[in-house]
């Protein structure tokens, strides 16, 4: 089987077992998306897989964690996804943990027991596409949930025992709206229980929907600044305590911290880097229009 599709994982996994098991987005209609656009849903075959897994053995520890690739595996029916890690369990029968991509509505559509069944053959971890709490802004970019309904479902995980990394996109929203949805989004994720808390800061990529929407003039992007000061009172309004990981080549700035531990020393850094650059020195050092063509 050939897949045409890039192979992206988070960067937190850079050290895991990595499995591609779809290619292409069941969805693939958020206006930022510039990963799957253009490639069809395929899902890799028993054979493929088990190919896989026999080439890579040698190079793995046997309590490896695991990462399936794809951009919402957890969209599979149950039986084929059951049927992967099994074979997954087959080669490795002590992998620590198996964590895949998800969105809000593929949680969704799998059921209390089938959530509890894929914990117990080893789904410990899912990165959940929540990128927002402001639900203009997730209008706006046609993410296809709400606010309430992405808590609803992380709720669900955490009943199930599944924990998860969520994301948050700086400057979604547009010029102008980062405080108000910095102030929402933080409220959304002190609701729920992320292991990880992750961003990226919005970029506009060719040929998605959302760079017809900047050239009309629908969509204006907000600054560089205007995205630091976004994550800032986001901080300044965020209580939960999870680990907050920034590091990811589309951020402004990036951290790697216990949000419980050293927020106030971050707001501190991140008060002295606005301070001390001016809107201009900010635009160059973050480099956006670069990032634009990666």
């Amino acid at each position: 089987m050939e897949f045409t599709e890039t192979a992206f994982r988070p960067p937190q996994e850079a050290n895991s077992l990595l499995l591609r098991l779809t290619q292409g987005c069941t969805y693939n209609a958020c206006h930022f998306c510039y990963t799957s656009r253009g490639h069809d849903f395929l899902e890799t075959s028993s054979e493929h897989l088990e190919g896989e897994l026999l080439a890579k053995k040698p190079f793995h520890p046997a309590n490896t964690n695991v990462y399936m690739i794809g951009a919402n595996p957890l969209a599979l029916p149950f039986a084929r996804l059951k049927l992967h890690i099994e074979s997954l369990r087959k080669h490795f029968p002590h992998f620590r943990e198996l964590g895949m991509q998800a969105m809000i509505r593929d949680v969704k559509g799998k059921s209390r027991e089938e959530l509890e069944q894929l914990r117990t053959l080893g789904l410990r971890h899912l990165y959940i596409g929540t990128e927002n709490g402001n639900n203009d802004a997730l209008r706006l970019m046609n993410k296809g949930h709400t606010a309430d309904e992405a808590v609803e479902q992380l709720l669900r995980l955490d009943q199930a025992g599944i924990e998860y990394t969520t994301q948050y996109i700086l400057g979604m929203a547009g010029r102008g709206q980062g405080e108000t949805s910095a102030r929402v989004t933080a409220a959304f994720f002190n609701r729920v229980h992320p292991r990880r808390l992750t961003t990226t800061g919005l970029t506009i990529f060719p040929g998605t929907p959302l760079a017809g929407m900047a050239q009309s003039g629908a969509f204006t992007e907000a600054s560089e600044k205007e995205k630091v000061e976004e994550l800032l009172v986001f901080f300044e309004h965020l209580t939960t305590g999870t680990f907050f990981d920034s590091v990811h080549y589309l951020n402004p700035l990036t951290y790697r911290f216990s949000i419980a531990v050293e927020k106030e020393a971050v707001m501190d850094d991140i008060r002295d880097f606005l301070a001390t650059h001016s809107e201009e020195e900010i635009e160059f050092m973050v480099g956006r229009s670069q990032m634009r063509s990666l």
